[in-house]
């Protein structure tokens, strides 16, 4: 996706979002102060997408989804960031990150858990690509509540496109699959690299071999 949105002047809540309010809500680690530290410059509850603000009916496990704004001080921001302030925040959080006159979209498909409704689950995250703040922005997408809104925005900062007949839960796990056979291939090469018996690097690049095939039927 390569587009801002205009968000509708009524939903602005424009708070600062300190870090200690953060920490008293999500007890990060100190390797995670440490990441806040170095790459976080200035957060800023931006807007606050409600029924109140938007006219929109909620819908079940998106009540409100808040627009949090983070200025960079690098220009990259590690997960454990956007973790620790989804854990802090109980609702759906569309990250807005902004670094030398360019933005990108964060977010992580975030609903409640069936088992415990004061817990939530959070999925891995998808982003945009870099976009000059120069460039038109679009008004929100129509539609009939605030879910459908919330997946409107998910569908386009997700990286693979629905199956036939595919759910966003069922969309989310696929591609998490995805990450974790990437991850486990990512493994396998770096032994390779090191593994000095040729029967054994064999066997590892037939087990390569295996996963690369099921990551692309997963994309397909």
């Amino acid at each position: 996706m390569s587009i801002l949105y205009d968000f509708p002047k009524r939903a602005v809540f424009g708070r600062m979002l300190s870090k200690t309010k953060i920490y008293e809500h999500s007890t990060p680690s100190s390797k995670v102060k440490e990441l806040f530290t170095k790459e976080v410059e200035k957060m800023t509850w931006a807007y606050k997408l409600s029924p109140a603000t938007l006219n929109l009916p909620v819908s079940e496990g998106v009540h409100e989804i808040q627009v949090i704004t983070i200025i960079l001080k690098t220009g990259t921001l590690a997960e454990e960031v956007l973790q620790t302030i989804d854990k802090a925040i109980p609702s759906p959080i569309l990250f807005h990150l902004s670094y030398k006159d360019k933005s990108k979209y964060v977010a992580a498909y975030k609903r409640p858990s069936e088992a415990d409704k004061n817990k939530w689950i959070i999925s891995s995250y998808f982003k945009t690509e870099w976009i000059n703040d120069s460039s038109d922005k679009v008004k929100l997408p129509v539609v009939l509540n605030m879910g459908a809104l919330y997946q409107s925005f998910l569908k386009a900062i997700i990286p693979l496109p629905f199956k036939k007949n595919e759910s966003l839960d069922e969309l989310v796990a696929r591609i998490d699959n995805v990450c974790i056979k990437e991850r486990n291939a990512t493994k396998i090469e770096y032994r390779m690299k090191k593994e000095k018996q040729f029967n054994r690097r064999v066997e590892m690049n037939g087990s390569l071999n295996e996963l690369k095939q099921e990551i692309e039927e997963l994309k397909s």
